[in-house]
């Protein structure tokens, strides 16, 4: 299994709590990182967790370059753009998950890598977030837009067609694209895309599934991450794992002022739904969150390792 993600030094928390969890939980995969900016402690620290643990990691050279060349993605960092260098970086494989180095491996991959493409290009779950208007101006039908946090990729047919090319060239010729390569890589593989169950890519804000589905990757998409934020719903699972890594990562404060103390409990007494629905999305999960850590316990105890949550 080959497992790949990208970083700068931005993300480096999150990019060392992935490596860990996707070893920890697929012990045989071989990850790689793709480094879009890492700088010298980021390597350094990618570098003595991979030693620490027995990590086969790899760390790939992304053409600075090139990304610089790129449109500026706003909200976004250059290190979005990497995945579309993926199938270069790796010309030995044919086939690769890529994971973004904002989410959290929390099971077993292989039923994802051992999935059957074909002749289409990338597997990724419905982004349900997107706007029908939007995906109109894309001209990509609703509910078959996919979100690129999660993909497993089809690296030859990529190789073949171009398409990693291609969709710098649309980002190139149309640099006001909404969600720059995500959406880029929507428009060239249109019609060639599989639908991953959401469970591969499970938005770590949003209602918990259904009984019966267990989320197998968690994404901490949007602009709060677990690492900058506290009390993030599911921020509790990479917390653990962050422990169990022994990944050094800082828990961020809560930043309670007075005036806002004021305003949530006014807000409480005066049941506005504003204030309620946070505290029962947080005890509907409690159950799912603790189930992941003891089950994160058990992995790491049994894996030998010191350090466990």
């Amino acid at each position: 299994m080959i497992i790949v993600t990208a970083s700068d030094h931005h993300f480096v928390p999150g990019l060392l709590v992935l490596l860990y969890s996707a070893w920890l939980n697929n012990r045989t995969a071989r990850l790689h990182v793709i480094d879009a900016g890492l700088g010298t402690d980021g390597t350094d620290r990618v570098t003595s967790l991979c030693a620490r643990h027995g990590i086969d990691c790899r760390i790939l050279r992304a053409d600075a370059d090139a990304l610089a060349r790129l449109p500026n993605p706003g909200h976004l960092t250059p290190a979005t753009y990497a995945r579309l260098f993926l199938p270069d970086l790796l010309p030995e494989h044919d086939r690769a998950i890529y994971i973004d180095s904002d989410a959290l491996v929390i099971a077993d991959l292989e039923p994802l890598w051992r999935m059957e493409l074909g002749d289409e290009l990338v597997a990724g779950v419905v982004d349900s977030e997107m706007r029908p208007v939007s995906l109109g101006k894309f001209g990509v039908p609703a509910g078959q837009y996919i979100n690129a946090g999660v993909l497993l990729m089809n690296l030859e047919r990529w190789r073949e067609e171009r398409i990693g090319p291609r969709c710098v060239d649309q980002l190139m010729r149309h640099p006001e694209l909404e969600h720059a390569d995500q959406t880029a890589i929507n428009i060239v593989a249109k019609g060639r895309i599989r639908h991953l169950d959401r469970c591969f890519n499970f938005f770590a804000a949003k209602p918990l599934p259904k009984e019966g589905m267990d989320p197998r990757i968690l994404h901490f998409a949007g602009p709060d991450k677990p690492w900058i934020r506290a009390g993030l719903l599911l921020g509790a699972i990479f917390d653990a794992y962050g422990r169990a890594a022994g990944a050094g990562i800082s828990a961020p404060e809560r930043a309670w002022s007075a005036r806002s103390l004021r305003k949530t409990a006014l807000g409480l007494l005066t049941l506005r739904p504003k204030y309620w629905r946070p505290l029962l999305r947080r005890a509907e999960r409690r159950p799912f969150v603790r189930r992941q850590v003891r089950a994160l316990a058990t992995k790491a105890t049994a894996a030998g390792l010191s350090g466990s949550a």
